[in-house]
């Protein structure tokens, strides 16, 4: 495998108590903090233009790669741009990671080989979009004014996405948030600008022509008799046959992300995957005869919809907003739940652990989503008061059966000596328990007992089961102690980082907007290798964008669904893309500072069996590699 040069700034070495502050909150995220000026992914045009120019380009790009520097490298950012693609720091003329990691982009997207560096097909391939360019190399972006933004901007609300401020045509931040929301849920490559592409989709014409009848959102004649209108639903559809679709998926205990919203988005694709993985289907995300099927759509056996009064509550989980999360929210208040903020209408990690709290304590599900025993327990969309929050105590309310363990059932609002030993057990597996073996069981203590279950295959419930007590060896006597770092459902080969390097357990800190962090970071000079830790698929990856978190970033995903996230990377290793095998050790990519990050590290996640995060820190520690600096070249797919 070649590895191309890299031209990295040194990092100056930081002090101790620097250090010690970049761990604790070295992933700083702002949820809608979105930052557009002469370092966004696009070229501003001036106030009050409309579009920007197509840009020329010449076949003298030939050669240019990591190093170049000068008005050839400038032309080449420019055409970039204007093909679509975002050059993180703009046209500034100097050929680095950021630009080679731009040409990759648009080297995957031609189909060209994804060298970074311009050869001949590359060069005639922006050759060909400069001379070309009229409308497809026009573009509305930020700065632009006037009646097209305004038909782009109400188009926009007319199709559900969010716009603060409204149509007021000014392409701004909020616009470019807006637009490049839309591009998601189409496929389109987001780029936050509006391209010949975009304005198809959203039924305006391209920018500089002539507005165009918006498109019909429906068919305009109904489905052929015999004919099962469901088939073929995929991502982008709307309306009243996606809301059955979606409500289908949830009766199939799939979580859908947002509820029945009646929008086809990439929540719903991701459940009817999963549907389609269980049933040994071709994962496509769109529904076909067999998965109508399955879900009794379009036939006799078709569920019957929920109810209108409570579809709206059924599915709602963190990240979802709106008058249902409040109702959520003021019935668990009055169920006796504390909500930190309040019925504010915005389900984040607060409402969450409450959810959860109230759901352990009636023994619901205790899974952080609303569910139909949820539902029915709080009385949403009824007239039913809720059913009160028991009270905790440190013992049963009935004393357990001769030859029941006493631990079995410990869960949130306990307290007392058993508890204590819980917390000691957790401990010497390794686990963290924040607040350490007080004997109340708090939060804390539930976060460490569900990474105890994710790492043995427990259902991850966070009360304690007869197969986890008996691997604590809780009521038998004796401790028993997993290594989490070794054992359990997940084992790293390899450490993932190229030193120098180093990190600390920083799991679950305190992150913006609620959040959790849910990874380790490992601290690195910019440019250091980033290698495979297990045999696996390239089952992801993530491209920095304006206001994206994760920067870029990619998942290595095993057989049994465990995946391993890398977040914030500067580039990716040549070959690497969706569906790539690697092999523990391989270099995937490399060290870096995009997205949401104070400096230059790796964000690190483990989801054993593909669910959630559990600690990575354990694990990274008991292989730790950071003093090692020599590079290891590896690969098995170039």
């Amino acid at each position: 495998m070649t590895i191309f040069p890299r031209t990295v700034p040194r990092t100056p070495r930081l002090r101790p108590s620097i250090r010690r502050r970049l761990i604790q909150g070295v992933c700083v995220t702002a949820l809608t903090a979105v930052v557009v000026g002469a370092s966004g992914a696009t070229t501003s045009a001036a106030p009050g233009a409309a579009i920007e120019a197509p840009v020329a380009v010449s076949a003298a790009f030939t050669g240019l790669r990591v190093g170049s520097q000068g008005s050839d490298v400038q032309a080449l950012q420019r055409a970039l741009i204007a093909a679509g693609i975002t050059v993180p720091g703009g046209a500034d003329g100097v050929f680095g990671p950021a630009t080679r990691q731009a040409v990759v982009a648009f080297q995957n997207a031609r189909g060209l080989s994804a060298t970074g560096d311009v050869d001949q097909a590359t060069a005639a391939a922006l050759t060909s979009l400069g001379t070309a360019g009229t409308s497809s190399g026009a573009v509305l972006s930020v700065g632009a004014r006037g009646p097209q933004v305004t038909a782009v901007q109400k188009r926009l609300v007319a199709l559900g996405v969010y716009l603060a401020g409204g149509a007021d045509g000014v392409f701004g931040p909020s616009t470019k948030r807006a637009v490049t929301q839309f591009q998601g849920w189409n496929g389109l490559e987001q780029t936050g600008t509006v391209n010949a592409a975009t304005a198809t989709k959203l039924g305006v014409g391209a920018p500089g022509a002539g507005s165009a009848t918006p498109p019909a959102t429906a068919p305009t004649t109904p489905p052929a008799a015999g004919i099962n209108a469901y088939v073929g639903l995929a991502q982008g559809a709307r309306g009243a046959l996606v809301k059955d679709l979606q409500t289908a998926l949830q009766r199939k205990g799939l979580v859908v992300r947002g509820g029945a919203d009646g929008v086809f988005g990439s929540a719903t694709a991701t459940a009817l995957k999963a549907l389609q993985r269980v049933n040994a289907l071709s994962e496509t995300g769109v529904v076909g005869q067999r998965e109508a099927a399955i879900l009794g759509l379009g036939t006799a056996t078709a569920p019957p919809a929920a109810t209108p009064s409570t579809s709206q509550y059924l599915g709602l989980e963190v990240g979802a907003r709106g008058p249902a999360v409040k109702d959520a929210q003021q019935a668990l208040i009055a169920a006796g739940v504390p909500v930190r903020g309040g019925a504010d209408g915005v389900f984040g990690n607060v409402t969450k652990s409450a959810l959860t709290t109230y759901q352990t304590a009636l023994g619901i599900t205790a899974d952080g989503t609303v569910n139909q025993a949820t539902i029915d327990k709080l009385g949403l969309g009824s007239s039913s008061a809720p059913t009160p929050m028991p009270a905790a105590g440190s013992t049963p309310a009935t004393p357990p059966a001769a030859g029941a363990n006493p631990y079995v059932g410990l869960s949130v609002g306990s307290s007392g000596p058993l508890v204590r030993e819980l917390q000691t057990a957790l401990q010497r597996t390794g686990l963290v328990v924040r607040g350490g073996a007080d004997g109340s069981f708090g939060p804390a203590t539930r976060t460490a007992l569900i990474a105890f279950q994710s790492v043995n295959g427990i259902p991850q419930t966070g009360v304690v089961t007869a197969q986890g007590a008996a691997i604590l060896g809780l009521g038998s006597g004796s401790v028993g102690i997993v290594n989490p770092g070794s054992g359990g459902n997940v084992t790293l080969a390899r450490f993932p980082v190229q030193g120098r390097c180093f990190f600390g357990d920083t799991w679950h800190d305190a992150r913006s907007g609620g959040r959790r962090h849910e990874g380790v970071d490992i601290i690195a000079n910019e440019g250091k290798l980033l290698y495979a830790v297990v045999d696996g698929e390239i089952s992801k990856q993530y491209w920095d964008s304006p206001g994206a978190l994760a920067g870029n970033g990619l998942r290595i995903a095993q057989p049994n669904g465990t995946y391993f996230t890398y977040l914030h990377m500067s580039g990716f290793a040549p070959g690497i893309t969706v569906g790539t095998q690697v092999k523990a050790g391989d270099v995937i990519g490399f060290v870096g500072n995009t997205g949401s990050s104070a400096t230059a590290h790796l964000h690190f996640e483990i989801h054993p069996g593909g669910g959630a995060a559990v600690n990575p820190y354990p694990y990274v520690k008991a292989i730790d590699d950071c003093s090692n600096t020599t590079p290891r070249y590896q690969s098995s797919f170039a």
